[in-house]
């Protein structure tokens, strides 16, 4: 799975959004404090990525927007807080950067707002629910010298790269394409080409929901003249600073846009692609015939929120994401358009559970006491000035997967209250003998109160808002804090990144993110709880939802060990056809989360973005609103 990282501030999903992530694993299940996910995210943004909503299945309108007819012309430049890090899509592990590569290459389809499949490269069909056949469309072309798509190039892609032996090439989500058997080996999905343009999928059980999975959604590619010269020795150095890669040359006209240049840590510009292939489509609405309609789309990175803002009042940005607290504010702002969407990230204060956190964390009554004290209709009322919901559990009310019965909510009514949060604090630590209560204190052995160290994302003052509210009422159980501002990019790399550090070899390692047993992981700094990451909670495949909360999975960068069989019940869902069956399950699975809080569960919002009024095209709000977004246009 894909873990799609981005900065927190509002509750807006950015279209190119975490983990997700092209639709990477952290860019689909990870997002920066109200980023988008590629999988499952509306189509707004947050303030820091607002419209990486970028062409390429990220979000869109699902009719005719106006009647009147597209025109052609004008630059659009989008708002960002954080700079891409990469044009290299096989490691990309942030949303800045997947949303320029998205510029420049569409994926191989979309889901609409509707949560129908939309072609673009090609469409995917299955007869069984268990073989899925991708049919590529035959007027797509490489650009350089590597001739036309085929199922060639996905086929050697997939098995040289994704289901490579070891991960040679950094890809961020290589289990994706593979099953664990019954002796617990894993083992790659069969791959086979059909046709020319035709290649098969099978997987090792039935699974319905395979198509709205971040696997193909979204998925870029990469030429096999372009691979082949570097899968033989394994060069993964030689492949990133490939011109070709670092230039985007190879994309031909599937995207949009062409790359024309990056200057860091400040602008990255793309220009109109007259080859475009959606033009001659006969399966796409009558607007893509002329998409795109912008003569070039840029990101141009802005870090100070109140900058950006003062940028689009201005008109010297198109676009860019609203954090809730000013939200408010451009409600009814002349020239501008606030566009308002459900999104699918969840908010949540993060608990280290592995060697360099807090070892109580690992007891569940103390989340469950740092839950009770936390107010998150007061989160949502007075920080996030109602565009957001109070979470109880890793799924939005709004899914048909939501079980309200089984649902334990910490943090409001009878599960709220410093007084019942410290008693059960006092009941989580009496069951460990490293810390006990004292005059009023958390100390350790030696009398020492415990200071926790609290990171949170720089860059929105409601991430900042929320720690220091979350600090404060620590205080009040008892614990002093010791808060961290970081750049979302740091808080990856040092904290959310972890490596085996006992002796020999762990017994299991689920990635960069999940390098072994927790008590023998850590990451390159210590921490103890952090703020700013948001997670997918996929209400379109909640399955998904298992990169989080197994033992191993990719995405347990926390350390989190389930008390409740999760992994018996995710497998039930997943190959149940059974609609009755797989509610069942997965209503279990929310259930347990709730309960054992693995994190503290805040808030899910509505993605706010502002948008020039002259824009004419994001004015639906629904989920994943701009998944069209190549038939945008400026009103003239």
């Amino acid at each position: 799975m894909f873990l799609i990282i981005m900065p927190s501030g509002n509750n807006g999903d950015t279209n190119g959004g975490l983990f997700l992530p092209n639709r990477r694993n952290l860019l689909k299940t990870l997002g920066v404090g109200g980023a988008a996910a590629l999988a499952g995210c509306s189509g707004g943004g947050s303030e820091d990525t607002t419209t990486e909503t970028t062409t390429g299945g990220g979000g869109g309108t699902t009719n005719e927007t106006t009647e009147m007819k597209p025109t052609l012309g004008g630059d659009y430049v989008a708002g960002s807080g954080t700079d891409a890090k990469t044009m290299y899509w096989l490691g990309v592990n942030d949303v800045p950067s997947d949303a320029r590569i998205g510029l420049t290459m569409d994926g191989l389809y979309a889901l609409t707002p509707d949560q129908e499949v939309f072609p673009l490269w090609g469409d995917v069909s299955t007869d069984d629910n268990k073989t899925f056949e991708v049919k590529l469309r035959d007027n797509l072309q490489w650009g350089g010298s590597y001739g036309q798509m085929t199922a060639e190039d996905w086929v050697y892609m997939i098995k040289n790269v994704f289901q490579a032996d070891e991960n040679w090439s950094g890809y961020s989500s290589p289990g994706d394409w593979f099953y664990t058997d019954e002796d617990g080996n894993d083992q790659p999905y069969p791959v086979e080409k059909t046709g020319k343009l035709t290649f098969t999928i099978t997987l090792n059980q039935v699974d319905p929901a395979f198509p709205k999975k971040p696997v193909l959604w979204g998925l870029y590619a990469l030429p096999k003249g372009l691979l082949e010269k570097y899968v033989p020795n394994k060069d993964v150095e030689g492949l990133k600073k490939d011109s070709e890669i670092q230039n985007l040359a190879y994309s031909g006209n599937l995207g949009p846009y062409n790359y024309k240049n990056w200057n860091r840590e400040s602008k990255f510009v793309a220009t109109r692609n007259d080859d475009y292939y959606l033009k001659d489509a006969d399966d796409v609405p009558e607007r893509f015939s002329g998409a795109p309609y912008y003569n070039s789309y840029s990101y141009k990175v802005i870090p100070e929120q109140s900058t950006r803002l003062s940028a689009l009042k201005a008109g010297e940005i198109t676009s860019t994401g609203i954090p809730s607290a000013k939200a408010p504010q451009y409600e009814d702002t002349e020239g501008l358009n606030l566009v308002k969407a459900p999104q699918s990230f969840l908010t949540g204060l993060v608990y280290n559970m592995r060697a360099n956190g807090w070892a109580p964390f690992r007891n569940k009554k103390v989340r469950q006491a740092f839950g009770m004290v936390t107010d998150k209709n007061a989160i949502v009322k007075n920080i996030e000035n109602g565009y957001a919901n109070p979470a109880y559990t890793f799924q939005p009310r709004y899914s048909k997967y939501y079980d309200d019965s089984k649902v334990t909510k910490y943090g409001s009514g009878d599960l709220l209250g410093v007084d019942k949060a410290t008693q059960r604090l006092k009941d989580g630590l009496s069951e460990r003998d490293d810390f006990h209560f004292e005059n009023g204190k958390v100390v350790n052995n030696n009398g020492e109160q415990k200071k926790l160290k609290f990171v949170y994302v720089t860059g929105s003052s409601t991430t900042k808002t929320m720690a220091q509210y979350i600090s404060q009422q620590l205080n009040r159980l008892g614990l002093a804090t010791e808060l961290k501002g970081v750049k979302f990019n740091t808080l990856l790399s040092k904290y959310v990144a972890n490596s085996y550090v006992g002796d020999g070899e762990p017994a299991w390692s689920g990635g960069p993110y999940n390098a072994g047993p927790r008590e023998k992981t850590a990451s390159q700094e210590s921490w103890d709880m952090n703020i700013g990451i948001i997670f997918n909670t996929y209400p379109l495949t909640p399955t998904s939802t298992d990169v989080f909360w197994l033992k191993k999975a990719s995405t347990n960068y926390y350390g989190y060990e389930p008390e409740a069989p999760l992994g018996e019940w995710y497998d039930k869902a997943s190959q149940s056809t059974d609609m009755t069956k797989r509610k069942e399950y997965l209503s279990k699975i929310f259930g347990a989360l709730s309960e054992e809080q693995p994190e503290n569960f805040l808030t899910m919002g509505v993605a706010t973005t502002g948008y020039q009024d002259n824009v004419v095209g994001p004015d639906e709000g629904q989920w994943n609103y701009s998944y069209d977004s190549q038939t945008w246009y400026f009103k003239q």
